[in-house]
């Protein structure tokens, strides 16, 4: 399990095409401006109007119709606030280009807004419009802001690089332009809390309330201006070029932190940290070497708006790309970009709805919140929802134009979990996880077509010798057999575990650890895909079970050292035993290859009949398949993401048929478990377990992972299970079963608090009774602490006067 997931993206809207006038951008959308608590999304539709989405039911909470000559000039923002008498309100603007409330020299610079009560009450269409209020701002306006810090402010900006502060009713403006000699032009504008900002000395963001960063060009120089904002005026902080060796832009990101990416069309991706230089003013350093992507559409093409990326925590970034693969897939990729890493992916089909031009592609946009946090972020990590807006490009063919199919925009929310910040254990095992996505470097060294992982130390000349000699073992076994290999390979640990060296303060003399390459090289070599032997009809799969063993038992194998996964490569050779080792061992399998092992095994023991209920059938292959319950008691085991396990059920365990077998064995679990936990409420001097929880069989699962397992399965199918008759008998079965164990749960939590006192005694006193029984009677080492504390104790009973005996007399 890993701390970075992308779960399953699901559909918030749909809208059709409907704006013919001119060539725009179908919609703009925005999350708000402030705290990600507030749950509402913008949407401005061209030719139709406003519409505000309620993320956490899925519904539409407001619209506002602007008829159909209307055209926006970017995307609106909303602002959730509280009047003096207690109640809610949300205000929404919106930038006009053309419409009917725009004066003859207003365009581009009409303010609309609209407040709504958020009381519950349905809106007229005769409120919004006493609501509505129309304004001209002093320049052109491409952004607009609502933050929370500045409360009852708004933020705008200008296609050139102004920034302005003015009123809600756009009144009193305070304005900044940049200083140039040149007119520039703005390619990125962020704005962030001034509480937040990390790249900033304190004593330039005090008295602030906002930080405005502006990504200008001039020419071919990339600048930033940072100005610092509160609701009477705007102070510059600083300026600054980027280091850019080529201004082909595309895309860029910046964190609250200071971290920068920069993506230009050749698919290099730099990075940069933003910070104050010794001489106190602004400098952006490049902190890790520039990635180079591969198989995306945008690369080296006029496609450049088939990509878009967005920052979340950190230095971790979140890209959104059209695969060059056939079919056109969408892909999801989280980076940690200080390290080059890929933490997490996700992939979902083109909407068919969506038309792509054949030079320009369709329109990928990535928004996330300004500000994000969560219950979760106290541990490390965050919890996040990116909103993704999939648009056709205003500029299509003729012939897409004339389609019978009506194109349309789509708003899609993308769940996303990310570490807090950056750190080398997240980024470690991950070296190449973004193989496919990174152009590889040339190899180098006697490693020959080898190719080394990213940042990984060079191997030594026993570790190269060795693995060059199981290449050559595997790679001239006419035979298939790796005894060679073996013998190479136990020949090199045998010697490098005799170089021992001190390892601890207990003086513990243990073997260096095994090179990453080393380990990495030689799982390719015993695992390596099958390939048709010379003069057979089937294929030789190399593998070599004493090695892989060997390795899993020593903990130093990660499931992304092997292309395509570790399970799937050793559930290729039905290897297992070795399986099951490595969901002992291996710490960052994926549930994907989990669930996918889980419905391979369900399948070889489905039932040759139509009863789907005999889960204890012989399988309908020989092979060395293990038994289902085993096998998913090791699966709902092993760590997970829920929602990643959802979406891992829902692609490998479609049909409600397969899932029925695993109904009835989580039912019978939930059986023993309920069977077992009927306790007595005194427990026996000496804390024994009881034996009805002595007898509970060790290969059932614990009754945490069960219930997990059970919620995630019946979240991804409960509807597929209810279109399913045959699962209606263990649905009703596993109810049954848990209602009354959640009845008694809730009396017996009763009882906690009067009971907590004793329970700590209890636990007190059996760890004294361990503790003894580990010394083994032996003497203490330091005699002197035994009196000291007896003595203590001695004086503690005293001071509250409990003894043996203790008698009163009561005389009349």
């Amino acid at each position: 399990m890993s701390a970075a997931a992308i779960a399953e993206p699901f559909l918030l809207s749909s809208y059709p095409e409907s704006y013919k006038k001119r060539k725009v951008t179908p919609l703009y959308a925005s999350l708000p401006s402030g705290s990600n608590a507030d749950p509402f999304v913008s949407v401005a539709v061209q030719g139709d109007g406003i519409h505000v989405l309620d993320t956490s039911s899925l519904h539409p909470a407001a619209s506002y119709a602007c008829g159909p000559s209307t055209s926006f000039a970017c995307s609106p923002s909303s602002r959730t606030s509280q009047t003096p008498d207690g109640r809610r309100i949300r205000t929404t603007y919106a930038v006009l280009e053309t419409g009917p409330d725009v004066p003859p020299e207003g365009k581009e610079k009409t303010v609309l807004s609209w407040e709504a009560s958020l009381s519950g009450d349905i809106e007229s269409e005769a409120q919004s419009e006493r609501t509505k209020q129309v304004a001209v701002a002093p320049h052109l306006v491409t952004r607009i802001y609502t933050p929370d810090s500045l409360e009852g402010r708004l933020l705008l900006v200008s296609p050139s690089g102004t920034v302005t502060v003015t009123s809600a009713d756009v009144q009193n403006p305070q304005s900044h332009t940049p200083k140039t000699q040149r007119p520039s032009t703005l390619l990125r504008h962020f704005l962030f809390p001034a509480t937040s900002c990390s790249f900033l000395p304190s004593h330039l963001t005090a008295g602030q309330s906002a930080i405005s960063l502006s990504v200008l060009k001039n020419r071919d120089v990339l600048r930033l201006h940072v100005l610092g904002v509160n609701a009477s005026n705007l102070v510059e902080l600083g300026e600054c070029a980027l280091p850019t060796e080529d201004n082909a832009f595309v895309d860029m990101t910046c964190s609250n932190s200071g971290f920068i990416s920069v993506l230009v069309t050749s698919g290099t991706w730099y990075a940069f940290s933003l910070g104050p230089s010794s001489s106190g003013s602004l400098l952006a350093t490049p902190t890790a070497e520039p990635l180079r992507l591969q198989n995306l559409t945008f690369i080296n093409s006029s496609r450049s708006s088939e990509l878009s990326t967005v920052a979340l925590t950190s230095s971790h970034v979140l890209l959104v790309a059209a695969t060059a693969s056939s079919p056109t897939e969408i892909v999801l990729l989280l980076w940690d970009l200080r390290y080059g890493v890929l933490l997490a992916q996700q992939t979902m089909p083109m909407p068919s709805t969506l038309p792509r031009s054949k030079k320009l592609g369709a329109t990928m946009r990535l928004h996330a919140p300004t500000s994000s946090s969560s219950p979760a972020a106290s541990r490390g990590i965050v919890n996040i929802a990116v909103l993704l807006a999939l648009l056709p490009t205003p500029e299509r063919e003729q012939q897409q134009e004339s389609s019978a199919a009506t194109p349309r925009s789509a708003l899609v929310i993308v769940p996303v979990t990310v570490p807090a910040t950056s750190t080398i254990a997240a980024a470690m095992g991950k070296a190449n996880s973004g193989s496919r996505w990174v152009a590889p470097k040339t190899a180098q060294g006697a490693l020959g077509q080898a190719q080394v992982a990213r940042g990984a130390p060079e191997l030594g000349s026993a570790a190269r010798k060795a693995l060059q000699e199981i290449r050559a073992a595997v790679d001239g076994s006419a035979h298939a057999t790796t005894t060679v290999a073996e013998n190479a390979y136990f020949e090199y640990t045998t010697q490098r575990a005799k170089d021992k060296k001190p390892a601890n303060e207990q003086g513990e003399d243990l073997p260096p650890p095994l090179e990453y390459p080393f380990i990495q090289g030689v799982l390719e070599q015993v695992l390596r895909p099958s390939t048709p032997a010379p003069g057979r009809s089937q294929s030789v799969a190399m593998y070599s079970p004493k090695i892989v063993k060997d390795l899993l038992e020593s903990r130093v194998v990660s499931s992304v050292m092997v292309n395509g996964g570790l399970l799937p490569a050793l559930a290729a050779r039905n290897a297992w035993d070795m399986i099951a080792l490595a969901m002992r061992t291996v710490t960052d399998i994926p549930e994907n290859d989990i669930i996918s092992l889980v419905a391979q095994v369900a399948a070889a023991y489905r039932p040759a009949s139509d009863d789907a209920m005999d889960v204890d059938a012989v399988p309908t292959q020989p092979s060395a398949v293990p038994p289902l319950a085993t096998f998913l008691a090791q699966a709902i085991a092993y760590p997970s993401t829920p929602a990643l396990q959802r979406a891992a059920l829902r692609k490998h365990l479609p049909d409600a048929t397969a899932l029925v077998p695993l109904l009835v064995i989580l039912d019978r679990w939930l059986v023993q478990h309920t069977a077992a936990n009927d306790l007595a409420l005194a427990p026996s001097p000496s804390l024994s377990p009881s034996p009805s929880l002595s007898s509970l069989p060790s290969s059932i699962p614990e009754l945490a992972c069960v219930l997990a397992f059970a919620q995630a399965l019946l979240d991804a199918s409960f509807l597929a299970l209810l279109a399913h008759p045959p699962a209606h008998a263990p649905l009703r079965a596993i109810a049954a079963h848990l209602t009354p164990a959640l009845a008694a749960a809730d009396d017996l939590a009763r009882l906690r608090g009067p009971l907590e006192p004793f329970a700590r005694a209890a636990r007190l006193r059996q760890k004294e009774r361990d503790d003894a029984a580990a010394a083994g009677g032996r003497k203490q080492q330091d005699s002197g602490r035994d009196w000291r504390r007896k003595r203590k104790a001695a004086h503690e009973q005293a001071g509250m006067a409990i003894g043996l005996y203790q008698v009163e007399e009561l005389v009349l």
